[in-house]
This record gives C-alpha cells, structure tokens and sequence, in this order.
C-alpha cells in the first residue's frame, strides 16, 4: 500500500468514527496527521465540525476560517462557517454565507437545504419552502430535506403536506420511523388505520437499530391510546422510555444542586438593586413545565394583533448560562457592585438584538420556553417590565403527557419515572421560591380553568397582558403561525376536554409513580 491509499484509509476511518460521534477520538487522530499535513482542507474542516459537535463554536470557527485563508472557495468551508454562525445566533452572517455558496453553485445542495433551514428557524415560511423545493429538485432522494420540509408543513397546520413528505422517508428509508412517529402526532387512529398496521409491521422487523425502535415504540403508543388498548399503549411507551433512558447518564443529585444554588444567588439581599430599569421592551415570557398547556397560551396570546408568537426560543438559557455560570454552575461569587449591572444590561441588550432577527411589526414578543421557570429571577433582573405567565396543570396528567412523548433534546429527565418526579419537585420548590420573591409578577394559568371555563379565563389572561380585547384570541385556533412544538395539532383545534383526567388510563400501570407524585 502506497502513501496516498495509506492516508485515504485513515482518513475514511476517521470520517466513520466521526458518523458514530467519536468526536474526541477523531480530535486527537486528525492534530497527529495535521503535523505532516498541516493546510490540508478535509482534516481541518472535519477538525472544526468535531468541534462544533461538542458545541466549542470558537474553536470550530477557527478551523474554517484557517481554511478559507488559503482557499477563499472552499464551499465546504464555507457551508460549515455558515453553519456554525448559524448555531451562534449570528444570523445575518450565516446567510450572507449561505447567499454566496449558491451564487458560486446553485446545486450546493448542502448550503441551500441549510439556508432553508435558517429561514425556517427565523419563520419565514414561504423562503422555507422555496428552498427545500429547491433542494428536492436537486436530488429528491434524500430522506433529511423531506424530513425538514415535512416539518415545515406541519408547524404551519398543513399535515397533508407534512404526512407526504414523512412518507416520503419511509419509502427511501423503510427504518425512518422518526417519521411514523411524527405522523402519529397528528393522526387520530382507529383499528383499519393503514398507516398504523404499517407500524406494527414495521415493529417485526430484526434490523431495527435503536433510534428506530425508540421513535416506533413511541408512535405505537400514541396509536394504541388512540384505539383504548392502554395495556399495549403503556408497553410501548414504555419499551422506548426504558431504551431512551439507557443512552443518558441523568444525574437528579446535579437538579437539587443547581435548585439549591439558584436559591442561594436570588435570595442575597442586594439582588434587586441591580435591576436593569432601562430596558422598555414588551416581551411576554410564557412558561412551566413542558405539556403544561404553554403552548396553547402562545397561540391564544399571539392571535392578538400586537403579539408575535416567537416559539420556544433558547437565547435566555444560553445568555445567562454564557455569563453567569462558571463551569456548568450558576456563579455564587459574582459581587454585587457595578460588574453585576454591566452583565445584566449586556444581558438584556444581547437578547433584544436576537429577538430582533424575526423582523416583525409587531410590538410584543412571546418567548414560550417551557423551561424558563427556572429562571424567573433572571427574567427580573433583565426586563422588570415583562408579563410572566405560568402554566400548570393537573400533576398526574403532565407527568403521563411528558412520559409518553419522544423530545429531540434537553429533556433526558422525562424517560425514567424516578428522574421525572425529582425534576417535578425540583420545579415545584422553584415556583414555591419564585412565587415568594415575585408574587405581583407572576400569572398563573390553570389548564383546566382554560378547558372547562374558556371564555372567562382567556379574557382574564388578555387583561394581564394589558392588551385589548380582540375575538381573535377566542377563535386563536384560526391563527396562522408556526407551532415548532410537540403541540403543534392540538394547539390549532378548538378548546376540547378528551385530555383531562387522561392519565386515569394509565392509573395501574403508574401507580408507584403517582403515589409518590401525591406525596410530593
């Protein structure tokens, strides 16, 4: 074997251990050859995309642009320079990127599907569409535009489209489950459901990797809730929880510690001092425990004319974890001086200027992350002018609606019972605190209030927003907007009640769970 055929296997076995996400393997394995090569394009664009697989964005970046310095064409490069601005909120960037790979080769397919991508992300649909359609004629065959595009349709409420493009995975790739589980979020099953006998076919099959089973299982239960078969509901539900588990390693202790450490940050005496009084912007943060009901609170209040529904948005998360936290922890030794004030007016601006990138008219922003209870205290400090609108509901019913449901990321708590109680008692001493600290601040909205007395609760929930009335509210499921979550079906129907008390169906398979939920 020769020197060349020697440095292709090696690098094809690197490109390998990098699919299986062997990142830091692949990172020590491509510096040693960088030694004898040290401009070679391939290595450092692979050496930059293990980076920003393990969210080192600086150093990923570095890697491109030592790239580009020598070959300012470098559309691979360049694809993943945009790519990466794209991860770091740098919006504006990553488009003028991606804008001038498709004038150097509009066949790039790579930059145009990744391109449609930022449009979708930023909710400008019609771009979306027009670049993944794009993209399709360009190749037709490839499952992830489908997927994406799919996706698109479905936050928009048009599932017909969506469901022609999930099934268009499934025939390039028969073990595509993620798309039976996407199609089963929208379709109502019965017994001659064809899609669902297609599952239980496709459950029979022995080459299944575990991503297939896991998304599979999860679209099985969905299917057999639908049909009242709870005993083979819960079964799959929780076969996929049990294999979703076993890829995490979730440490409850780490929630106590981060829950104690929050306490301890807010409860300093000269905390509130260092409110930042000159931010005016209307932001409305929507949030509580994910399947709280969040989401249909965004689309009642972003039916209002003056509201832009933004989705669930992780700029606060990664603002205050960037200068806030010191290795991985919230940082208890901050003074409380005038650096204090710099970081929460730096803070505040920084978010303003992300939220800014959807361009809209409208005057107030909802941001509907779930999980942003965790930092009320936050939300203070920055933007003292902000709604804040809890959500809860019904215990038994969320813990069942979070054990049931597949999440993309960030949600590893939700696939073992013991992981999900911890989480929900951690949730509720936070509220208990928050509630102390911010009572006049904080609405509650009650699911089941909304449920069973609609008209009375929305009206009251607008009035908090300080908005004027407009029916549109009432009528939100008209609304046409982009749902990017879980809820994306059930938010777009009119006020319905099959989902309270649904977690009696689950009562003995639960028990031990929901006793000690009770007991909480």
């Amino acid at each position: 074997m020769n020197q060349i055929e020697e440095l292709k296997n090696k690098i094809q076995k690197l490109v390998n251990q990098y699919n299986l996400g062997n990142y830091k393997l692949v990172i020590q394995e491509v510096n040693i050859l960088l030694k004898k090569l040290p401009n070679n394009s391939f290595l450092l664009n692979l050496l930059g995309s293990c980076y920003q697989k393990l969210g080192d964005f600086d150093t990923a970046i570095k890697n491109f642009l030592q790239v580009l310095s020598t070959e300012q064409k470098n559309l691979a490069a360049m694809n993943n320079l945009a790519n990466a601005y794209k991860d770091t909120l740098k919006f504006e960037k990553a488009e003028n990127l991606y804008k001038e790979i498709i004038k150097i080769n509009p066949n790039y397919i790579n930059a145009v599907t990744n391109y449609a991508n930022l449009k979708f992300q930023l909710d400008q649909y019609e771009d979306a569409i027009e670049l993944y359609n794009r993209a399709l004629k360009i190749d037709n065959k490839i499952e992830n535009i489908h997927y994406n595009i799919g996706l698109t349709y479905q936050s928009y409420g048009d599932f017909t489209g969506a469901e022609k493009h999930f099934k268009e995975m499934l025939k390039i790739n028969p073990t595509a489950t993620i798309a039976d589980r996407l199609i089963s979020r929208f379709t109502k099953y019965n017994q001659e459901n064809i899609h669902f006998k297609e599952m239980v076919e496709r459950s029979k099959i022995n080459n299944l990797n575990d991503n297939s089973k896991i998304n599979l299982y999860f679209a099985l239960g969905k299917a057999y809730e639908d049909i009242k078969n709870y005993e083979k509901s819960f079964s799959f539900i929780k076969k996929a929880n049990d294999l979703t588990n076993s890829k995490f390693f979730y440490n409850t202790k780490d929630d106590d510690i981060f829950t104690e450490d929050l306490q301890k940050f807010f409860s300093k005496k000269d905390i509130i001092n260092h409110v930042n009084t000159k931010n005016t912007d209307k932001i409305i943060f929507i949030l509580g425990l994910p399947r709280s009901g969040t989401s249909l609170a965004e689309q009642i209040i972003s039916s209002h004319s003056k509201v832009y529904g933004a989705g669930e948005l992780n700029y606060l998360e990664n603002i205050i974890k960037k200068k806030f936290f010191t290795k991985n922890k919230i940082n208890l030794n901050l003074p409380f001086n005038d650096e204090l004030i710099s970081l929460v007016s730096e803070s505040s601006q920084q978010y303003i200027n992300l939220i800014k990138n959807f361009k809209t008219p409208k005057n107030i922003i909802t941001d509907k992350a779930p999980q942003n209870f965790k930092w009320i205290g936050f939300i203070n400090l920055f933007f003292p002018n902000a709604k804040i609108i809890h959500c809860h509901r019904n215990a038994k019913d969320n813990f069942l609606s979070l054990y049931k449901n597949f999440f993309p990321e960030g949600l590893e708590w939700t696939y073992n019972e013991d992981n999900l109680i911890n989480y929900y008692k951690n949730y509720k001493i936070m509220m208990n605190f928050w509630n102390k600290l911010f009572s006049r601040k904080i609405y509650h909205l009650e699911y089941e209030k909304v449920i069973n007395n609609p008209n009375n609760e929305i009206k009251n929930l607008i009035k908090f927003c300080e908005l004027e009335w407009e029916d549109n509210c009432i009528n939100f499921y008209n609304t046409k907007r982009s749902i990017k979550t879980l809820s994306v079906s059930e938010a777009r129907k009119p006020i319905y009640k099959s989902s309270l008390s649904s977690s009696s169906n689950f009562d003995s398979y639960l028990k031990n769970a929901f006793e000690k939920l009770d007991n909480l």
